[in-house]
């Protein structure tokens, strides 16, 4: 019974990191869509930052996608 809580412990934690990176994954869309929007626009301004700040959550959920990796792997310990 307690491995079966575990397991159900372990589950959630995934299904709630998976649903953080696929929200983060949707911001990202969206800032590398008003940088490029203003790129076209030439408005060089508002470009860079929102397409840095995409890349940064381009990083995050690569970071995230990889814990997530790490963590379904792992063995059970004990």
């Amino acid at each position: 019974m307690k491995k079966r809580v575990w397991w159900q412990r372990r589950a959630q934690a995934l299904v709630m990191l998976l649903c953080l990176v696929l929200a983060l994954f949707l911001i990202q869309l969206w800032l590398i869509t008003l940088a490029l929007e203003d790129h076209l626009a030439e408005h060089s301004a508002l470009a860079i930052p929102t397409f840095l700040a995409s890349g940064g959550c381009f990083l995050v959920n690569l970071m995230l996608l990889r814990y997530i990796h790490d963590l379904d792997h792992r063995r059970e310990e004990g």
